[in-house]
């Protein structure tokens, strides 16, 4: 055998072994429906509805509106804020805790959570920190939501 046909036959044999790398086929696009909010709310579902689109936009997953993959149906259950710690001036600290049901197609899931947030000088400051931690837990929940689903759908 000469000196140079050995890993020239190797190479050959490698490449008719029949292995291939897999290629997972790419995930299907998604559209995120307004999100029905059964609170007295009215900014909620808008904000639980952006922080749907956010983490879908950050899988590669996020579909415009009208395309025709699967929709995301999102309805926002209840949101209650709480006292959890007071002082004698009254209340210190709070926490928001909110549900959130998810639909696509036909797997259904709920998310629940809460955050807290601190008492402000008045009570702008108080809304404001509510409002920041609605916003936390809205991408809480978001992030919650889409990765249970990923993991069914991986499962289909």
């Amino acid at each position: 055998m000469k000196k140079g046909r050995p890993p020239a036959l190797l190479f050959a044999l490698a490449v008719a072994c029949g292995y291939a790398p897999v290629r997972r086929a790419a995930p299907r696009g998604i559209h995120v429906a307004a999100v029905r909010n059964d609170t007295a709310q009215a900014e909620a579902g808008g904000l639980f509805a952006q922080e749907l689109r956010a983490e879908l936009a950050g899988r590669g997953r996020l579909d415009p509106d009208g395309a025709p993959g699967d929709e995301l149906a999102a309805e926002l259950i209840s949101i209650a804020s709480l006292p959890t710690a007071a002082g004698a001036d009254g209340a210190l600290a709070f926490a928001v805790s909110a549900v959130l049901r998810v639909r696509v197609g036909g797997w259904e899931d709920t998310s629940s959570g809460s955050e807290e947030y601190a008492s402000g000088v008045d009570v702008l400051g108080t809304e404001a920190n509510r409002r920041a931690a609605l916003r936390r837990l809205a991408r809480t929940l978001a992030r919650e939501a889409i990765e249970r689903y990923d993991v069914a759908d991986r499962f289909k």
